[in-house]
C-alpha cells in the first residue's frame, strides 16, 4: 500500500505519531497519546494524499490489538480512505485474515464487511478482484479454525451474481480461477445450488466448459459435477448442451496423451466430466436417452477405458457404463455395438479389488433383462473371471455381487442358466446357502434347482455336498420367495426323469426333519402356493420310498382333506399344483388312491378347463394328472381319460416349437411308459416312438435327454422295440444320443442286443428307397397310363413292397 511503503519520506508532516503508533500496533504509545491528545485525533487523517485513518492504518497493518483498542474508544469502523476503501478492503488487500474476522465479528451496521468484500470482488482491478475473492474464501473455509461466515449471509448480499459477473467479464485466468473456486464453496452450502441455477450460473458453467479454457477446466468441471449431485438440475444440465460439452472435453484428454489419463494432470478432470455424466444419466432418463443417441459418445467412452491407467478412473468409468446402461435396452445394444463389453471384461481380471466390483456392477446392468446382451457377454467369455474370481474370494460381499452378476448373464433362459450354474458346480452353489446373504441364499437354491432339471444327473453331487440338509435348513427362512424356491428344488431333489426317485436325498430329507417342515408347511402355511408347493414336494420325498411313506402315513397331522380344498384355489397354477400332488402320491400306489377317494376323491371337471386350455404346459399338466388318476376319478370312464390323455401329451409332442414343453411332455411319455399295463402300448400305437425319435435331434440337452429316457422305457413293449430299431438304422448317429441319456436309465436288453448284432453284422443303413419306388411308379403310371385290364400289375408290384417299408 503506498501509505505504507512511502511512510518514511512523509514523516515530516504527512504522518502524526498516532499514525505511527498504529502502523507500528504500539497500543501503550497508541493509548498514552489518545489520553492526552484530544478526541479529533482519533479520526485523523493522514496528509498524503491516501487520508488514512488510524484505524485503516492498524487494518492494512494488521495492528491487532491497536485495532482493537480504537474501536474500543470509538473509532469510526465505517471510514473510508481517498481510494474508498474501509477496514474489509485493507485487510482483504494485504491479506490480514485475523482482522478481518475481527471485524466481522462485531456485528457493526455501519461496517458490512460481507457486502464490503463482494462490491470488491466486482472490481475492474484485478489485484482488487483477486483479494476480495480469496478473502471470502477464507471467510467460508471451515478448516481454518475460526467460525466460519455463514454461507446464507453471503448468499443474500448477492455474492453469486458477483461471481458470475467475474467469470463472464474479460478478466484473468487467476481471477476466474479464483472465482471457480468461491463457486464451488457457494455451491456446497444450503441454497448455493439454487442460487446458483436462479442465476443463470449453469449455463454460464456449460459455456465455459463448451469453450475449453485452458486452466479454468477443472473448476469448471467440479462446479457442474457439484450441481449435478442434486437430480432435480439434471434436466437443466441436459438443456444447456453438457453432454456434447462433456464429450469434447473427454475426446481432448484422449488426444492429449495416455499418460495424461493415468496419474497426470488429465485425470481429475475426466474423473470430474465422468462423475457428471454418471450423475446426469442416473437421474434424468433424458439424458441417459441422448448420451445412447449422442453421436460418437458410446464409442468414445469404449476409447477412453483403452487409454485408462488409473484404477480410480476406471472405477468412475465402470460407474458412468453401469448408469447409462441400467434399465435400458437401446442404450445397452448401442454399447454392446461399439464392443463396450471388452474393456469391461479386461477390468474384471485387474489387480485392484474395487476396480473389478465395479466392472462386475456395470456389466450386470449392462445385461440385466437384456437376452441378447446376455448371450453376446457369454459369447465373450464374460462368465470365466466371474467363476474365478468367485472361487478366489471368501468375502461375502464380494461373493454377493460377483454371484449376482453371473445369475444377471443367466437370464431368463433354462439353457443359458443351466451353462452358468454348471460353470459355478453344485459344490459353489451348496455353499451359497451356507452364507448369511439372502441374495447367495436365492441364487443358490435357483442353480441348483436348474441344475437338478438338467439332462445331466446331479442328485449325487447334491447329496455329496450335503446340500440336502442346507435346503431343508432354509425352509425356516423368513422370505417367502426363498421358501418356495427351497421346496421346488427339494421336490427335483427327489424325482429325476421319469419320476425315478432318488432313495439317498429322500431318506437325507426324512433325516434332516425335512418331512415335518413339508408337512407343517403345507397345514399351516397362510399362503396357498406354499402349501400347494410344500404337498407337491411331500409326494416326491415318498414316492417309490416305503420308509419315508410309513413315516408320514403314521402321522396324525397328514391326511388328504388338507390337500384336497386347493383343488378349489381361485388361482389355477395352485389347483395344477394340487392335482400334480395328488398324482404324485397315486403314482403306481394304489393304497394312497384309495386313501384319496376316501378323504373326498377328485372329479373331471378339475381336469378338463385345463386340458383345453391354450398354454401347452398346463394341458400337458393336466394329461399326465389326469392319466395316473383315471381309476378314481368317478364321472368319466377310465379308458376314455386315458385316451384323451395321451392324446394331448402325443399331439403336444408333435406340435409343440417350445423347449421347454417338449421336454415336460417327453419326461410324462417317460412317466408313464412304467405305470399301469396298456399305456405304453396306447402310447405306442400312436406312433410316440417317431416323434420322441425326432426330438433326439433337438437342439437342446434337455429335450434329448427326456426323449431318450421315454424311448428307453417304451422300449420294453415288442412293437416299439422293433420301431425304434429301424429308425435307429435309418438314422445311427442317433443312436449315440439314445444310448448317452439311458445310461442311468432302463432301457431294453433285448433292443440292445439286437442293434449290438446288427452292428455287427455291418447292415447298411435302411434308406428311403420306398418313396422314390412310389414316385417313379407314379409319373410311370401319368406317362405311360396301363390298359385296364393290367392295372392290377402295378398293385401287385406295389404290394410285394413289405408293408412297413412303404410307409417310409
Amino acid at each position: 500500500m503506498q501509505a505504507l511503503s512511502t511512510m518514511t519520506s512523509l514523516e515530516e508532516g504527512a504522518w502524526a505519531p498516532i499514525h505511527h503508533a498504529a502502523v507500528r500496533n504500539h497500543a501503550a504509545t497508541m493509548a498514552r497519546l489518545l489520553d492526552t491528545a484530544g478526541p479529533e485525533e482519533l479520526e485523523a487523517p493522514t496528509r498524503d494524499g491516501l487520508r488514512n485513518t488510524p484505524l485503516l492504518l492498524a487494518a492494512a497493518s494488521a495492528s491487532y490489538q491497536v485495532a482493537e483498542l480504537l474501536v474500543g474508544r470509538g473509532a469510526d469502523v465505517a471510514a473510508l480512505n481517498a481510494q474508498q476503501h474501509g477496514v474489509a478492503e485493507l485487510c482483504a488487500l494485504h491479506g490480514h485474515w485475523a482482522l478481518l474476522r475481527y471485524f466481522l465479528a462485531l456485528g457493526d451496521p455501519r461496517v458490512n464487511v460481507c457486502a464490503r468484500l463482494i462490491s470488491l470482488l466486482q472490481s475492474d482491478v484485478d489485484r482488487e478482484a483477486l483479494s476480495a475473492g480469496l478473502a471470502l474464501a477464507h471467510l467460508m473455509d471451515e478448516a481454518s479454525g475460526a467460525a466460519p461466515c455463514p454461507a446464507p449471509r453471503l448468499l443474500e448480499q448477492g455474492l453469486v451474481p458477483a461471481v458470475l459477473g467475474m467469470l463472464g467479464k474479460d478478466a484473468s485466468h487467476t481471477v476466474k480461477e479464483q472465482a471457480l473456486h468461491l463457486l464451488n464453496s457457494l455451491l456446497r452450502a444450503r441454497g448455493g445450488k439454487e442460487e446458483v441455477a436462479k442465476h443463470g450460473g449453469i449455463q454460464v458453467l456449460v459455456s465455459l466448459l463448451s469453450e475449453g479454457a485452458e486452466g479454468l477446466l477443472g473448476g469448471v468441471v467440479g462446479a457442474i459435477c457439484e450441481i449435478a449431485c442434486e437430480k432435480s438440475f439434471a434436466e437443466e444440465l441436459h438443456s444447456a448442451g453438457a453432454i456434447p460439452a462433456f464429450q469434447r472435453v473427454l475426446s481432448a484428454a484422449r488426444r492429449g496423451s495416455s499418460s495424461c489419463l493415468g496419474t497426470g494432470s488429465g485425470e481429475p478432470l475426466a474423473a470430474g466430466s465422468l462423475r457428471s455424466l454418471d450423475l446426469m444419466a442416473e437421474a434424468c432418463k433424458s439424458c441417459k436417452d441422448d448420451m445412447g443417441k449422442q453421436h460418437g459418445f458410446l464409442s468414445g467412452l469404449v476409447q477412453l477405458a483403452e487409454e485408462c491407467r488409473s484404477p480410480s478412473l476406471m472405477i468412475v468409468w465402470s460407474e458412468v457404463v453401469e448408469s447409462v446402461t441400467a434399465n435400458h435396452p437401446n442404450n445397452q445394444a448401442a454399447f454392446l455395438a461399439v464392443d463396450g463389453a471388452v474393456p469391461l471384461i479386461h477390468m474384471m481380471k485387474s489387480k485392484a479389488r474395487d476396480v473389478q466390483l465395479q466392472a462386475i456392477k456395470a456389466l450386470h446392468r449392462l445385461v440385466e433383462g437384456n437376452p441378447d446382451a446376455q448371450k453376446k457377454v457369454l459369447e465373450l467369455g464374460g462368465t470365466l473371471p466371474l467363476i474365478q474370481l468367485l472361487q478366489k474370494s471368501q468375502s461375502p460381499h464380494v461373493q454377493e455381487v460377483v454371484a449376482d452378476a453371473l445369475w444377471a448373464l443367466a437370464g431368463a433362459e433354462t439353457e443359458c442358466q443351466r451353462t452358468v450354474a454348471e460353470g459355478m458346480g453344485v459344490n459353489m452353489l451348496v455353499g451359497f446357502l451356507r452364507s448369511v446373504s439372502q441374495k447367495l441364499h436365492q441364487i443358490g437354491i435357483e442353480g441348483l434347482g436348474v441344475l437338478l432339471q438338467g439332462p445331466r444327473d446331479m442328485r449325487n453331487a447334491v447329496f455329496s455336498a450335503n446340500g440336502v440338509d442346507h435346503l431343508v435348513r432354509m425352509l425356516c427362512s423368513e422370505r417367502e420367495n426363498i421358501v418356495l424356491s427351497t421346496i421346488r428344488v427339494l421336490r427335483h431333489v427327489c424325482l429325476g426323469i421319469g419320476y425315478i426317485p432318488h432313495y439317498k436325498n429322500q431318506i437325507a430329507i426324512a433325516n434332516s426333519r425335512g418331512l415335518k417342515f413339508l408337512l407343517a408347511l403345507m397345514i399351516h402355511s397362510p399362503y396357498e402356493a406354499i402349501q400347494a408347493e410344500a404337498a407337491y414336494t411331500l409326494s416326491a420325498v415318498v414316492l417309490g420310498n416305503s420308509e419315508n411313506l410309513e413315516i408320514l402315513s403314521h402321522s396324525s397331522a397328514f391326511q388328504y382333506r388338507y390337500i384336497l380344498p386347493l383343488l378349489y384355489s381361485s388361482e389355477e397354477e395352485i389347483r395344477l399344483l394340487t392335482a400334480g400332488a395328488l398324482a404324485t402320491f397315486a403314482f403306481n400306489n394304489v393304497s394312497e388312491q384309495r386313501a384319496i377317494i376316501q378323504a373326498g376323491g377328485v372329479r373331471w371337471h378339475h381336469f378338463q378347463p385345463f386340458l383345453q386350455s391354450s398354454k401347452e404346459i398346463h394341458r400337458i399338466q393336466a394329461a399326465f394328472q389326469s392319466i395316473v388318476l383315471s381309476r378314481i376319478i368317478p364321472d368319466n370312464e377310465p379308458a376314455n381319460i386315458t385316451a384323451i390323455g395321451i392324446r394331448t401329451i402325443v399331439d403336444t409332442l408333435e406340435r409343440s416349437q417350445a423347449h421347454h414343453t417338449l421336454a415336460l411332455a417327453a419326461d410324462c411319455v417317460a412317466r408313464l411308459a412304467h405305470t399301469r399295463a396298456g399305456i405304453a402300448a396306447a402310447l405306442v400305437s400312436i406312433d410316440a416312438v417317431g416323434v420322441l425319435f425326432q426330438l433326439l435331434s433337438s437342439s437342446v440337452d434337455l429335450v434329448q435327454s427326456c426323449a431318450a429316457v421315454a424311448l428307453g422305457y417304451l422300449s420294453f413293449n415288442h412293437v416299439a422295440e422293433r420301431q425304434l430299431l429301424k429308425r435307429c438304422r435309418k438314422k445311427p448317429h442317433l443312436v449315440g444320443n439314445l444310448l448317452l441319456y439311458t445310461r442311468k436309465h432302463k432301457i431294453s436288453p433285448t433292443f440292445l442286443a439286437r442293434w449290438k448284432h446288427s452292428q455287427e453284422l455291418r447292415l447298411p443303413p435302411i434308406r428311403n428307397k420306398p418313396a422314390l419306388v412310389s414316385s417313379m411308379h407314379m409319373k410311370f403310371s401319368v406317362v405311360h397310363p396301363l390298359p385296364g385290364k393290367c392295372q392290377w400289375l402295378s398293385v401287385m408290384f406295389l404290394s410285394s413292397i413289405p408293408q412297413d417299408v412303404i410307409t417310409f
